[in-house]
């Protein structure tokens, strides 16, 4: 199974902690339920359920966690009790989507008032893609990573604030996330925050 299926997010669950959640989950794109894990394991959920297209890392994850869909998520939307859920988690997702701003119109619409939805997406500002596009003219397709070649979009913070602006979403918290080397305090991190975050952290509610 690929690592990204059995990934530790961490980092997410310590994004979230500060802005509470304890109720009922569902991890859009879960992989093998590892996050969903974690979430249960920290009490930031009361339970956590699934949508994962990859029937191998469904399979893991349905020990994980409450309950499992395989399939797409735009293929078994009309299917899903999306009231039932307090908080929408699209962990490096959005960038998969064929139509990822439809994707964040149609869960604004289908969940109920109050709900909120956890987003985490690679930034394609990076200072690993905007050196070498400025300097070569090089943007190098990767196995794994921001230029991963299996990604069909990619957003910047701003891009990624209109996009859920656009479908109606309130922000709620955004966060960088930049690796620990790149904290010291003599270096100059907030400055280039932009440049350095290889993800961006983002909570919206309806």
């Amino acid at each position: 199974m690929s690592r990204y299926y059995a990934a530790d997010r961490q980092d997410l669950v310590d994004f979230l902690r500060p802005h509470g959640c304890s109720g009922i989950v569902l991890d859009i794109g879960c992989a093998g339920g590892r996050l969903g894990r974690q979430l249960l394991q920290a009490g930031l959920a009361e339970r956590c359920d699934g949508i994962e297209p990859n029937a191998e890392a469904a399979a893991q994850a349905a020990t994980q966690l409450h309950r499992v869909w395989v399939a797409d998520l735009m293929a078994i939307a009309e299917q899903m009790p999306w009231t039932d859920y307090d908080l929408l988690i699209m962990a490096d997702v959005l960038e998969h989507l064929i139509d990822p701003w439809h994707a964040l119109a149609e869960l604004h619409r289908r969940i109920r008032p109050g709900a909120r939805l956890l987003l985490s997406v690679p930034n394609v500002r990076h200072k690993s893609v905007v050196l070498p596009l400025l300097f070569q003219g090089r943007f190098d397709y990767a196995d794994a990573g921001i230029l991963d070649r299996t990604h069909l979009h990619f957003f910047t913070r701003s891009s990624l604030l209109d996009a859920v602006g656009r479908a109606g979403w309130r922000v709620a918290a955004i966060a960088p996330y930049i690796k620990p080397k790149y904290r010291r305090w003599w270096y100059p991190h907030r400055l280039l925050g932009e440049f350095l975050a290889v993800q961006y952290f983002l909570l919206v509610e309806k």
